[in-house]
């Protein structure tokens, strides 16, 4: 059987990690989860502390900040269901490790190709169950300087090329989680 694809995204303390994290809970099989933040200062440490210390011991981890595809025969040799948190990290890893603002072109290409290769595996696979958690930041004003904007731009295009591939969506706001893909409008013509 073919794996299945699902996306939980929200706002920043939105409860989009939790839920997804209960998701991947109350699913059979082995569970992994692809940690893709890195702790740079002490408030990062201490937001990855909280995030294993309420995961308990029932997964198996990985700490990928980066190239993900690359691990992926190894995180499905030892899970059924898989669960990568955040895009928005490893999005914002990709930007600063591929160039400059002023080379948003070249970093947006290595950005989407590594999301691409990465779903291809996943669709080559089978039987595994990935969830994706990202930030929906798109949301609110235009920021104010380039990075910034930069940085909301290639999201949403991660974001979108995600939900694309994704067999479900949730959307997670205040606490609350609603399910989108089975609403999704499709305009024929």
């Amino acid at each position: 059987m073919k794996s299945t694809i699902i996306l939980c995204s929200g706002g920043a303390r939105s409860g989009k990690s939790e839920f997804a994290e209960q998701l991947a809970l109350s699913l059979k099989g082995r569970k992994a989860y692809v940690a893709t933040g890195q702790a740079f200062d002490d408030e990062m440490k201490d937001r990855i502390k909280k995030h294993q210390l309420r995961r308990g011991k029932e997964w198996i981890t990985f700490e990928i900040p980066l190239y993900l595809h690359k691990n992926w025969e190894q995180i499905k040799n030892v899970s059924d269901v898989i669960l990568i948190d955040c895009l928005t990290m490893f999005t914002s890893n990709h930007v600063f490790a591929h160039g400059d603002i002023n080379t948003q072109e070249d970093s947006n290409r290595i950005i989407l190709e590594e999301l691409r290769l990465l779903l291809q595996e996943i669709n080559n696979s089978n039987d595994k169950t990935v969830i994706f958690v990202t930030n929906e930041i798109g949301l609110g004003i235009v920021p104010e300087n380039k990075l910034a904007r930069y940085f909301r731009d290639i999201t949403g295009r991660v974001n979108r090329e995600v939900a694309s591939a994704a067999n479900k969506m949730y959307l997670t706001i205040s606490g609350v989680t609603i399910e989108l893909k089975s609403q999704e409008v499709h305009i024929n013509g």
